[in-house]
């Protein structure tokens, strides 16, 4: 049996994204177009799992999965990059209805899950900590999170409170409210049309839609949890490294000498 998942694919000079429509969260990169295929083809099950995870009934993927490529764009940037233009397809153009919101509802419920099992345990040090040849500390990725999700909702010219408190989990909880509550009572007006917005403005392809904006309320924290991820592992590798070269030093100015004794 074929499993067959499209996605839309967005090639720049220095790097392509690949982002699986009907698999919110599911967004990928890397340097060329092969390799974001491949990328995405891995996302896809790993996708598949997380809904297991979270007790949701979906089919198993049998036999070889098929990533087909339904859209494609060519850019003049690196997708790449953090911070790039968001390019609107085709597929982001239909109107939502109130069962996509439930289930964008849904899916960043259990991304908040997540998101904090792997966070909470985790001391000031560790979220603090500036990984080398990375952009962000966990803290400041956090935040970053945080600030990021109103900001879709704006993305479609409303209005949201911008009174932020400082602690990042307090922001973490104070910003996710405020979406919900927008999601809860989304206004009508805004489920269909495409919108510049007014505020916050980008240069380039600032074209957005609420099904744009739904999967990108999932896909952003999403991609973060996984940086996070890599952060920690990092972290661990060079508190280990540091603990080892600290011994190391310890041994080399004992006034002993040790050596092991024959039997």
């Amino acid at each position: 049996m074929l499993s067959e998942i499209a996605v839309c694919l967005e090639i720049g000079p220095k790097g392509a994204g690949v982002f699986v429509p009907d698999c919110p969260g599911c967004w990928v990169f890397a340097k060329t177009k092969n390799k974001a295929l491949k990328k995405a083809r891995v996302a896809v099950v790993e996708w598949f799992e997380w809904m297991k995870k979270h007790k949701e009934r979906v089919p198993d993927l049998k036999g070889k999965l098929k990533i087909e490529v339904a859209e494609l764009l060519w850019v003049n940037y690196n997708p790449v990059e953090a911070g790039k233009p968001e390019p609107l397809f085709w597929s982001e153009v239909l109107p939502v209805k109130k069962d996509d919101i439930k289930k964008t509802l849904k899916l960043m419920y259990y991304s908040r899950q997540d998101l904090l099992a792997l966070v909470s345990p985790l001391t000031q040090e560790q979220l603090d900590w500036n990984p080398p040849g990375e952009p962000r500390s966990i803290r400041n990725c956090l935040k970053h999170i945080a600030i990021v999700e109103p900001w879709y909702i704006n993305r479609l010219n409303i209005k949201l409170p911008e009174a932020y408190p400082r602690d990042v989990f307090k922001l973490l909880n104070h910003t996710r409210e405020i979406v919900l509550d927008c999601l809860n009572d989304f206004p009508r007006e805004k489920m269909k049309g495409v919108f510049i917005p007014q505020k916050y403005k980008s240069p380039v392809c600032d074209l957005w839609t609420a099904r744009k904006v739904l999967r990108r309320l999932v896909d952003h924290e999403r991609l973060h949890t996984k940086y996070i991820q890599k952060v920690v592992k990092m972290y661990k590798k060079d508190r280990g490294l540091r603990l080892f070269i600290h011994l190391s030093r310890k041994l080399k100015e004992c006034p002993f000498n040790l050596k092991l004794a024959r039997m």
